[in-house]
């Protein structure tokens, strides 16, 4: 080889290393740019969370409270006075007005356990409706006889309110994860989902040699 083509395989050499240098540096910048940018939104849907958060479990609070106003044992007709059934039902309002905005803050297992909540809430306050309209008018007819269901719906808020507050640590715990969550392991798994996808994409067909070319005749 010729100092002159030395040179020049040299001097290609040098500019291919130059543009991967480039080539990765640029890579970097764009993965680093891109971590930021999820890092960002991430911080921006995470922030408002808190005070989701905070007002559903405050309203959920306050219901438990207003149904645990009564004496100790299972509920009996004589505990849904209309004092009683008006502060269940206000506070149950409440956990209503706010659950809607945890349900659009996400993440998606706290905005299911939010709306799981708010349906148990919501049979909640229907059952202090039905309970307290039968104990009004058996108030006024104390000679007549109870409806038939009566024992089926204070059976049915028995078992609608033990499970609603067993629900409850279960959603803190979900939204402490939530608001711990720095969203690096979402972008993790973008990433392996990538991979994934590159890996499993076939390969191109090879070429075909002489393709478009006319097959000579004998």
């Amino acid at each position: 080889m010729d100092a002159g083509l030395a040179a020049v395989c040299g001097a290609l050499a040098g500019t291919f290393a130059t543009i991967g240098a480039a080539f990765a540096t640029g890579r970097t910048q764009l993965e680093a740019a891109r971590i930021a940018a999820h890092m960002e939104h991430h911080r921006q849907r995470r922030e408002p969370r808190h005070g989701f958060y905070r007002a559903f479990i405050s309203a959920m609070e306050e219901l438990q409270t207003a149904i645990g106003q009564r004496k100790p044992g299972p509920h009996s007709l004589a505990d849904f006075t209309s004092g009683y059934v008006r502060e269940c039902r206000d506070r149950a309002s409440s956990v209503k007005s706010v659950w809607v905005d945890v349900a659009l803050a996400g993440p998606e297992n706290v905005s299911t356990l939010a709306e799981e909540l708010a349906q148990s809430v919501d049979v909640i306050s229907s059952l202090c409706a039905d309970l307290g309209r039968i104990r009004e008018e058996h108030e006024r007819n104390p000679a007549g006889k109870l409806p038939r269901d009566t024992i089926a719906l204070l059976i049915s808020f028995e078992q609608t309110v033990q499970p609603m507050t067993e629900s409850l640590p279960k959603f803190r715990k979900a939204a402490r994860n939530a608001l711990d969550d720095n969203g690096l392991s979402d972008l993790r798994q973008s990433h392996r989902r990538t991979r994934y996808r590159l890996l499993r994409r076939p390969a191109p067909a090879p070429a075909l040699l002489g393709a478009g070319v006319e097959d000579s005749q004998p």
